[in-house]
């Protein structure tokens, strides 16, 4: 009698775990996901990587219940629960994956729309933590409009995602598992409410990714999915007002484009758009703007002129200032140096716009010079004051943003007035206020001779350059005692003559710098 029990009790538990319901439309099921009698791996072996390469890592010991789908023409699948937040899954009977749903249109309930049943499909019901209780299946016959809404929502193949972050979703397991992969990179702390969006690059290709809400702000993340791991690869935060915006070359290989509110707890609708820019985009476009004291204004194009078709290595070069990415679109300005003198160059527009000045250093070699946003007295215009060697440079003029179009005007003029001479044996006191960065100064050097510069200061870090009429700059950093500047140096025969010294600050703050210019060869 015990052993019949026994038996009994058992067959009660399996028909728990693995529902003899069979969703087909007209039928409502109320299911329960009881004490722990298998696991999302024993309902479908493929599921871990199958999930986590789509965006959607879960906890594979969670427990799932498993229901036979059954019907023709469109079906439309709701799964709710008050106990717990329910995730639905679809796959067919080799274990495929055809459709995944959480969180459905400002629920915490899952829907999935089917274009008929497929050969051994089912449904497999189950919690993100493994919480459990009773939940409800409702199934109904369904139009072409929900399975085009459903596909709209979920499916980033086509290119487009209309989708929501809910209110109050929480994901902890996901969160832990972004932490980890994006601590080093992104400077965001709490994932919880992130959504991720898988797609596959077939070919090498230059595409954007765009994220706009007018609900929340919108932080975009894109990552690689390789070998079971998430790696980062780019983030943008306020490409264009609040949206988010990213341009990047991708090889061939499988990604995820993140979702998520900048400030933690917003929610609210989003698009996500993918698109691919063609090869025009890395053509390069100049304005020669040879004549001294003139305004040339030209217009910023969008997905045109991109700054990585000026800088081809900019990628690689730790002087690429922050506001310009390889993928800026920028106004290319080409203009030649006859003679070395310190110039000024100026760039304004319709917006916030950045100045970045290059330097053709041989016949495909590009050198950077200098960069500015905002300079002071100008508001949101640049300005460059730097002393330039004979040759051929490139200014490039960009949207701070990095997004937006519209007209902007370069110029640029020789400014030798108010350049101070730096005298050999006689030390020099100069203060900085916060919103100066550098100060330029000429030398007059004689060749064989040898000398040392030194800069001091209690109250800022200085770096010193010596620009060099053969190129090769000179330049230090904490040469001297502490963060004092030291250079010392032996001119050539030949090189004797005028030189330009420029001392800056290592980083921002107001003090006063000595500087010392001393001939040791004596």
């Amino acid at each position: 009698m015990k052993t019949l029990l026994t038996l009994v009790i058992v067959l009660s538990m399996l028909a728990a775990g693995c529902s003899n319901e069979v969703v087909t439309p007209g039928n409502a099921i109320r299911g329960t996901l009881p004490e722990k009698t298998h696991t999302l791996t024993d309902a479908w072996t493929e599921a871990g990587g199958t999930l986590f390469a789509l965006g959607h890592p879960v906890q594979m010991n969670t427990y799932t219940d498993v229901l036979t789908i059954s019907g023709s023409g469109i079906i439309v699948i709701d799964v709710r629960s008050h106990d717990f937040d329910p995730i639905a899954v679809v796959i067919d009977g080799d274990g495929n994956l055809i459709a995944y749903s959480d969180n459905w249109k400002e629920t915490n309930s899952a829907r999935i729309v089917l274009d008929g049943a497929t050969t051994g499909g089912e449904l497999l019901v189950f919690s993100p933590d493994d919480t459990r209780g009773l939940y409800d299946v409702i199934i109904e016959e369904g139009t072409s409009d929900d399975l085009e809404t459903f596909i709209r929502a979920t499916d980033f193949s086509g290119g487009t995602i209309r989708s929501r972050i809910e209110d109050g979703s929480y994901n902890a397991h996901l969160n832990g598992i972004l932490r980890e992969a994006l601590e080093n990179d992104v400077n965001v702390y709490n994932y919880s409410q992130a959504e991720l969006f898988p797609f596959t690059i077939e070919d090498k290709e230059l595409v954007s990714i765009s994220l706009e809400s007018d609900d929340f702000d919108p932080y975009l993340v894109l990552m690689a999915v390789e070998d079971g791991t998430y790696t980062f690869v780019e983030y943008n935060d306020d490409y264009s007002g609040s949206y988010s915006r990213i341009v990047t070359e991708l090889d061939v290989g499988d990604y995820i484009a993140l979702v998520m509110p900048y400030s933690a707890g917003n929610h609210g609708s989003f698009t996500l758009q993918m698109e691919s820019i063609d090869e025009e985009a890395l053509e390069t476009v100049e304005t020669p703007a040879q004549l001294l004291e003139t305004d040339y204004t030209v217009e910023i194009i969008p997905d045109r002129n991109f700054a990585i078709a000026w800088w081809p290595d900019m990628l690689e070069s730790w002087e690429a200032p922050g506001f310009l990415t390889p993928f800026t679109p920028v106004a290319a300005f080409t203009f030649t140096v006859e003679n070395t003198s310190v110039f000024e160059l100026n760039a304004s527009g319709y917006s916030d716009v950045c100045l970045t000045l290059l330097q053709r250093d041989g016949e495909d070699s590009i050198k950077y010079i200098a960069s500015n946003d905002d300079y002071p007295e100008l508001g949101s215009d640049s300005r460059i004051l730097q002393p330039l060697l004979p040759g051929d440079y490139i200014a490039l003029v960009s949207p701070y943003s990095g997004a937006g179009e519209g007209e902007v005007t370069f110029k640029w003029s020789e400014d030798n007035e108010g350049i101070s001479i730096l005298r050999v044996d006689r030390s020099t006191e100069v203060y900085l206020p916060y919103e100066t960065e550098s100060i330029i100064y000429r030398l007059n050097l004689q060749a064989g001779r040898s000398y040392s510069i030194s800069v001091e200061s209690e109250e800022l870090d200085p770096t010193i350059t010596l620009i060099m009429p053969d190129r090769e700059n000179l330049y230090d950093d904490d040469g001297g005692d502490g963060t004092s500047s030291l250079l010392s140096f032996t001119i050539s025969e030949g090189q004797g003559g005028d030189y330009f010294l420029v001392v800056a600050k290592y980083s921002s703050g107001e003090g006063t710098f000595t500087i010392l210019l001393e001939e040791t060869s004596r």
